[in-house]
């Protein structure tokens, strides 16, 4: 798969280098400051919105890639900490889906099955303290996909 001559891959991985970071941050700081979310709400939903099909179609991009150039044991590692970064995507999606959905009054107002979810203080709890773990996650994540991805290429 080639964009203007270069592999994808090479083009792709920037929005998951970008998008990752600053999604997981939102995530934390939605999570952390109750004044915030009425501003983050929606950046963190089409963060999380974009990061998640980004990443799929950047590791399908980098598989192959490393199927037309081979693998050395750099890119494997980098292509087994892609497969992480894949799958934290998806799962942060999923997991600010519910966070929204336990936080986010005027989601409620449009969705009236979620106003019992946001009534219940151990669920908001339970959704902001998963909500700031998988951000913190998809942060690391991806900052040691990254960096095992650059090594691979500038490593040596």
């Amino acid at each position: 798969m080639l964009i203007g001559g270069l592999p994808a891959h090479i083009l792709l991985v920037h929005g998951v280098v970008v998008f990752g970071p600053l999604a997981g941050l939102a995530a934390v700081v939605y999570g952390l400051a109750g004044r915030t979310r009425r501003y983050l709400a929606w950046p963190l939903g089409v963060l999380a919105l974009i990061l998640a099909p980004m990443a799929l179609i950047t590791a399908q991009a980098g598989e192959q890639l490393q199927a037309t150039r081979g693998a050395t044991d750099a890119i494997q590692a980098h292509a087994r900490q892609g497969d992480i970064l894949k799958i934290a995507a998806v799962v942060f999606f999923v997991v600010v889906v519910l966070l929204l959905a336990a936080t986010f009054a005027p989601l409620a107002e449009r969705i009236p099955a979620l106003v019992s979810l946001q009534r219940s203080r151990p669920a908001r709890i339970a959704a902001l303290t998963l909500g700031v773990l998988a951000g913190l996650f998809v942060i690391y994540q991806s900052v040691i996909t990254g960096h095992s991805g650059s090594f691979s290429v500038w490593g040596g």
